[in-house]
């Protein structure tokens, strides 16, 4: 999982390894999976996630979907949180998509829009929609799992408790930091809010602060298993890091808690949508409409994160975990510019490489 970059940069530090370098393996070899979902319509394809997301997924949301409908779903493990969509675009380009479901972040979204890659939803198959809050609701799918980036830390070790992202460059906490390479554009931004007050621009001001907090850093970590990881073996007490891990962090038993800063802190969720040519859009549907139910959706809650069913109920601990239920928190939260995330990701992940091997 692991390994030691020595240059002049993170000496002796450990650097997880990109989730984008380190792509997605298959559960179950592809010819397999692709030559089953042709021939028969109860088989579907999906993507999941590893560490404890990925878990819960296979153990809320897809075994109870196959045991109800009695259907065979195989699973393409993906290592971190992006779905590759390049990767997706070439087998949907040559009429061969490996998965019948994308869950697709808000710049993928709009990469998938570009260049037609989703096909849009059917809403009479989906009924729930109608408990669904609009703001919840796309062509291409519904909206799930809302999640923030904030700040977690180690309470016992962390006082008093943090309110600014500047806490980062404490020098009392040095060595016992990390930053996340995965989702690189949130941290990014992060740093802005924290110096600039703004998410944008990512310049050479932006990496002149991620340069002041190297020397800090235990660890650049690609997926939310291995900042997970990086709390349980004591090696950090504080990361920029997303409200739901946290959770799960707690109910294990780690004494840990999820600041929003005040200088602003962002609220995510995913589009779950079909792509175009997938071997089997009805069960996608089937699926779809299934999880953003009641039942799925509070288990997504008691997890830890938000939801946009009006029928789940929240209570006060749950309230407090996913964070969007609480609107005085959610006046620091900050929009970003998907469009400009996008259309600069290549140029910001180049700086990026250039920044870390300096």
């Amino acid at each position: 999982m692991k390994k030691t970059i020595i240059n002049k940069g993170i000496k002796r530090r450990t650097v997880i390894k990109s989730a984008i370098a380190a792509g997605v393996g298959l559960s179950t070899p592809y010819f397999f999976v692709q030559a089953h979902a042709s021939s028969d319509p109860k088989v579907m394809n999906m993507y999941n996630f590893d560490g404890s997301l990925g878990e819960f997924y296979t153990e809320h949301w897809y075994k109870p979907f196959q045991e109800k409908f009695d259907v065979k779903m195989n699973f393409i493990k993906l290592k971190g949180s992006r779905v590759p969509l390049e990767k997706v675009q070439a087998q949907i380009n040559a009429g061969k998509p490996e998965t019948d479901l994308m869950p697709m972040h808000q710049d993928q979204v709009i990469f998938a829009e570009r260049n037609n890659l989703a096909m849009e939803v059917d809403a009479s198959k989906i009924p729930e929609f109608s408990n669904y809050y609009e703001k919840g609701i796309t062509k291409y799918g519904p909206k799930m799992v809302l999640w923030c980036y904030g700040l977690a830390y180690n309470t016992e070790l962390v006082k008093p408790a943090p309110t600014s992202w500047k806490v980062l460059w404490d020098p009392q906490y040095a060595g016992k930091v990390a930053v996340n390479e995965g989702l690189k554009d949130q941290c990014l931004q992060m740093v802005n809010l924290a110096w600039k007050g703004s998410p944008y621009p990512v310049d050479a001001e932006t990496f002149k602060h991620l340069s002041d907090l190297r020397p800090s850093l235990v660890a650049l970590w690609s997926g939310g298993a291995d900042a997970e990881q990086l709390f349980r073996n004591g090696e950090i007490v504080m990361t920029p890091f997303w409200n739901g891990r946290v959770t799960k962090l707690r109910g294990e038993g780690l004494p840990l808690k999820f600041a929003t800063p005040t200088e602003g802190f962002f609220v995510r969720s995913s589009v779950y949508g079909i792509p175009r040519g997938a071997r089997n859009p009805e069960m996608a549907h089937e699926w779809l409409n299934w999880v953003i139910g009641a039942g799925p959706q509070k288990k997504m809650v008691e997890y830890g994160y938000g939801t946009f069913n009006k029928l789940v109920e929240h209570t006060p601990e749950e309230a407090a975990n996913v964070i969007v239920s609480d609107p005085e928190v959610m006046k620091y939260a900050v929009s970003e510019d998907f469009n400009q995330i996008l259309d600069n990701g290549k140029e910001w992940t180049d700086m990026w490489n250039k920044w870390k091997s300096s």
